[in-house]
């Protein structure tokens, strides 16, 4: 934030222009001097919490956890290939989330309870319990009588009448729920395995707790699996002894049929009648085969009879050795008939020879001829004749296999049952047989990676996380409180946060002085007594800062200092201010006491003459010069004119002529002319003035004025147009200031007291 100085005129309103930067949007500084200003609050936050948390840690009975490790067995190994009765896990997300919930059934908690004996510890045992006096003092059960709580109805009709036996299920049933609070199981991700963990006052109960789980589970595993396989040996035997009896009835069945009906078997070839039948009929294709082949060689030859060349030269006939040997003598006595006939012609006696040879062996040709034409006729009828009798034959064996086959229609029926009753028996033999050697083998489905060990450390409580925490939770609690203060702090502790919430420049911090210092004295004569103390150099700090924080040659004469409120020390710096300026003897000074209602100077300066006539009476009365009214402090030199006693329509006399005159004339005569005002919100007075002065300067007090009474005084001085010069806080504890840490030149003022003459 930034000032922008005008020249001053006298008469004129001295304006400030404020010019905004980015420290005023984030101010990192300014935080982190809030912290330090309430590093009290924040210090002490963290020290109650963390000391009540550790109390409170203390007080708390040490527990500790000890957990195991197991695995699912994901790849089964198979000493014989055979098919288990109860199979192994999958390596399913439900599976495994089944397991834990089996794992932490009660049922298996309450074998852990029965086989630990939990139910006489008195850790899960509250029966077992010391009893607090306190609890028992406030309850009932211990001095009501049983009547009594029935009536009130603390006890149940159903609790009184319970057995022994039954108050042992419901304490066994506390115990176990008990015990599955202490339990926790888990299945870490992405893996197979299940962390199994115990909760205990005792470290090695923890781990005991823990490892019988385990084992319990993996027994149950097992259990599990030999009641399955012997369930299902048992059904099986009792299945296999039903179908013995059926497979033995529906064999006796198909034997019995077999033998009323004839029904004979000959190996794998079928009936002796199918046999038969398969027979004859391959038997009649051939005779009808061959019965063919005769007809057609009979035919053949049938139809060459009578053309002697062409039955010579059937294939039948060619058949016979007697008709190829003649065929050759033939065909030798043809080429000799030849060769004697081209020789000697058709009538030598060889030609007559060789011809009548040629016609015997023609002769008998034909004879041979005329035999295999016999006998192919005969084959014929041989033929036809096997054929006619293996048809008849055949008709009847059809005839017979007929009423077989409608018998044999029952008997697959019969053998159809008896073999499905064999093959279901056979099944349920080798099923059995498996299923009773799986006695031996079965096998958890889960195995123990790593057992629980007693643990060294308690895992509650925890220690230092709950400090941890504690500290985290505190400082922000500290921090929390430290802001929460500071926006709820209505005063104003530094000069930088007058200025950027009002646009207001600030002109110094007067220190306040304490009764050590003053020794009775009043702060005016603490200033001329001790010129060079910082509570002095404080007071010149402002002056300077008036006259010469802005350029220009012309600088501010008549100058009204007002405030908000009464008692924020006006009066005060005024007086202290003209006294330490008049004896420095550079400059004649005039404080003019312009408070009409309540003049108290005359009362603090006694010494001063109180014969002279006061601003009131200048004002009021005819005849008098403001000279006239002029008292003069011996030690200082400066001229006071005093107001004494009150009169009506203050604001009347300080906006008159005769007001307007003394100023006017006064500022030709004095360097400087102070006018103390009465305050802003309680009367008006300051305003009227404000427009005669050259400056205005605002008096606050430190950390104790209201920011609400500053900012409304303010609005009422610019509303009127007033010339603000400045403001002032007053009586600043310096060392309170110091300890905030503002890091302004009033921080200063106790490091560098060999500046100063306290």
């Amino acid at each position: 934030m930034q000032w922008s100085d005008d020249k001053v005129t006298p008469g004129v309103p001295i304006q400030y222009e404020v010019v905004e930067t980015d420290a005023d949007l984030i101010d990192i500084k300014e935080l982190l001097r809030t912290i330090w200003r309430r590093r009290g609050v924040i210090i002490g936050s963290v020290l109650f919490i963390s000391s009540i948390a550790l109390l409170f840690t203390l007080q708390l009975t040490p527990r500790y956890t000890a957990s195991a490790l197991l695995t699912l067995q994901t790849r089964n190994e198979s000493v014989v290939d055979i098919q288990a009765v109860m199979s192994g896990l999958s390596a399913d997300a439900s599976v495994i989330r089944t397991e834990l919930d089996v794992i932490s059934s009660r049922r298996l908690i309450g074998k852990l309870v029965d086989k630990l004996q939990l139910t006489k510890d008195p850790e899960f045992n509250a029966a077992l319990r010391e009893k607090n006096p306190l609890a028992l003092a406030l309850n009932p059960k211990t001095y009501l009588s049983h009547d009594w709580l029935l009536a009130l109805g603390i006890v149940t009709e159903d609790e009184a009448l319970l057995t022994e036996a039954e108050r042992a299920a419901l304490e066994q049933a506390a115990v176990v729920d008990q015990v599955t609070e202490a339990l926790s199981t888990s299945n870490p991700k992405l893996s197979y395995t299940i962390r199994i963990g115990f909760e205990s006052e005792s470290a090695a109960k923890a781990a005991l707790l823990t490892n019988t789980l385990a084992e319990l589970y993996l027994t149950d595993q097992l259990e599990a699996k030999f009641e399955a396989t012997q369930r299902a040996t048992d059904w099986l035997s009792e299945r296999i002894g039903d179908l013995k009896e059926r497979v033995l009835t529906a064999e006796n069945a198909v034997q019995a049929f077999r033998e009323q009906n004839e029904i004979i078997q000959s190996g794998n070839q079928g009936t002796v009648g199918e046999q038969q039948l398969a027979e004859l009929n391959v038997q009649l294709i051939t005779a009808q085969t061959n019965l063919a082949e005769a007809e057609a060689r009979y035919s053949q030859v049938q139809a060459q009879v009578g053309r002697r060349n062409s039955a010579a030269s059937l294939g039948e006939v060619l058949k016979s050795p007697l008709i190829q040997r003649l065929g050759e003598q033939e065909a030798e006595v043809r080429r000799k008939q030849a060769e004697i006939s081209k020789r000697y012609g058709p009538r030598h006696p060889d030609t007559v020879n060789i011809n009548a040879e040629l016609s015997d062996i023609r002769a008998k040709i034909a004879e041979e001829v005329s035999k295999v034409t016999n006998s192919v006729e005969n084959e014929v009828r041989v033929s036809r004749a096997r054929v006619t009798t293996l048809s008849q034959k055949l008709e009847e064996l059809k005839r017979e296999s007929t009423g077989v086959e409608k018998a044999r229609v029952q008997l697959r029926e019969l053998e159809r049952e008896a073999e499905s009753g064999r093959v279901l028996l056979e099944t349920f033999l080798s099923r059995f047989k498996e299923t009773s050697n799986q006695n031996d083998l079965q096998q958890a489905d889960a195995r123990i990676i790593s057992k629980a060990e007693t643990p060294v450390e308690s895992s509650f409580p925890k220690t230092r996380l709950i400090l941890a925490v504690a500290l985290v939770l505190s400082l922000m609690v500290g921090l929390g409180l430290a802001f929460l203060l500071e926006a709820l702090d209505n005063g104003y502790r530094a000069l930088e946060h007058l200025q950027k919430i009002n646009k207001i420049k600030g002109l110094g911090m007067i220190p306040r002085l304490t009764n050590l210092k003053l020794k009775g004295s009043k702060p005016f004569q603490y200033a001329l007594n001790k010129p060079t103390s910082a509570y002095s150099e404080s007071l010149r700090s402002v002056y300077t800062s008036l006259m010469f924080g802005h350029p220009g040659d012309s600088k501010p004469k008549t100058i009204l200092v007002t405030s908000s409120l009464p008692g924020e020390g006006k009066t005060t710096f005024c007086l202290s201010l003209a006294l330490l300026l008049a004896r420095a003897g550079n400059l004649r000074v005039l404080y003019i006491e312009a408070d009409l209602r309540r003049a108290n100077v005359g009362k603090a300066m006694a010494e001063l003459d109180a014969t002279k006539p006061s601003l009131s009476q200048y004002l009021v009365e005819t005849g008098h010069r403001w000279q006239d009214c002029l008292v003069t402090d011996k030690t200082s030199a400066l001229d006071i004119i005093l107001a004494r006693g009150k009169i009506d329509n203050p604001q009347a006399l300080l906006q008159s002529d005769k007001m307007r005159s003394l100023l006017r004339e006064a500022s030709e005569q004095y360097d400087l002319i102070i006018i103390d005002t009465p305050p802003l919100l309680a009367v008006s007075d300051a305003v009227v003035l404000s427009h005669v002065v050259d400056a205005v300067v605002f008096v606050v007090k430190w950390e104790s004025t209201a920011r609400d009474a500053v900012r409304n005084a303010l609005d009422l001085l610019r509303k009127a147009g007033a010339p603000l010069g400045g403001a002032v806080l007053t009586q600043v504890d310096i060392k309170k200031h110091a300890y905030y840490g503002y890091g302004d030149y009033a921080s200063y003022y106790g490091r560098y007291g060999d500046y100063y003459a306290n």
